[in-house]
């Protein structure tokens, strides 16, 4: 019986982490535009700002953005290897120098980032707009 609430257990938890991430493009699009484009554009061949530019961001990997010069611990983790999932995107946006500290393995890494995106909901819907520019 242990076995059987065990599996179901594991089976909510894929389920649910798989719905943590579907989130709404349209939604953060407008979210993108308003809280991120301060510091980042997002159309194909778009400047550098202070941050990168977005576009093709989740299939071109990380620290890629042509022209743009990333600080050394971005560099580090990026070397270490990684891609931007959705999971690594939830984790960089809620907190940029602790995703770094953690890739990196030195809890002196520091992100230049310094926005972080507190609502998981909004997370979701960002990381969903970003997905779409491909």
């Amino acid at each position: 019986m242990n076995v059987k609430l065990f599996a179901v257990g594991v089976a909510a938890a894929i389920a649910l982490s798989g719905a943590a991430y579907a989130g709404d493009a349209a939604n953060g699009e407008k979210l993108a535009k308003t809280r991120c484009a301060t510091c980042h554009t997002f159309e194909q061949g778009g400047a550098k700002k202070v941050g990168p530019n977005l576009f093709g961001v989740t299939t071109r990997g990380p620290g890629k953005a042509e022209g743009f010069n990333y600080s050394a611990s971005y560099k580090a983790a990026a070397e270490k290897g990684f891609a931007w999932d959705a999971a690594n995107l939830d984790e960089y946006i809620t907190d940029p120098t602790a995703f770094l500290a953690k890739k990196t393995g030195d809890a002196k890494a520091r992100s230049n980032m310094t926005f972080k995106l507190a609502k998981p909901e909004e997370r979701a819907d960002v990381i969903a707009y970003l997905a779409t520019l491909k």
